[in-house]
């Protein structure tokens, strides 16, 4: 299955990505990259809230865990990790994620989330369940 029609499919099962602006850029080989621009919208005293945040943690896991199954059922979130490091009040977020370890029902995978400046602003673990 082509990537388009994948991340296609993603927005379908998961209209919350598109209602809060995340793009799936990348998911492949246990790997997904998500982008989110800042926005009015989506702020708490002028930046991003942190909510936001660990919802791109969430969904950069879940991404490349699914393509980690090579894109067989579904991935549930069963635990998720956030710390969050640096404030972000304007620009582009990108989180950028991999799936460490895919067991035969558990997935365990780590977020990364960089402003555009390529500054470290979050960073998460999640373990997913198959489904």
């Amino acid at each position: 299955m082509k990537m388009e029609k994948i991340i296609e499919d993603i927005y379908e099962h998961m209209p919350y990505y598109s209602t809060i602006g995340m793009d799936v850029k990348e998911i492949a080989n246990g790997k997904a990259r998500i982008e989110l621009f800042m926005r009015k919208e989506l702020s708490q005293n002028g930046m991003i809230h942190g909510g936001v945040l660990a919802s791109m943690i969430d969904a950069s896991c879940a991404c490349a865990a699914f393509s980690a199954t090579n894109f067989v059922g579904f991935v549930t979130t069963i635990d998720l990790q956030v710390s969050f490091l640096k404030p972000v009040s304007k620009g582009m977020v990108i989180a950028s994620a991999e799936c460490l370890r895919a067991g035969k029902n558990v997935l365990f995978c780590e977020s990364k989330i960089r402003n555009e400046e390529g500054e470290l602003v979050c960073v998460g673990t999640s373990q997913l369940l198959r489904i």
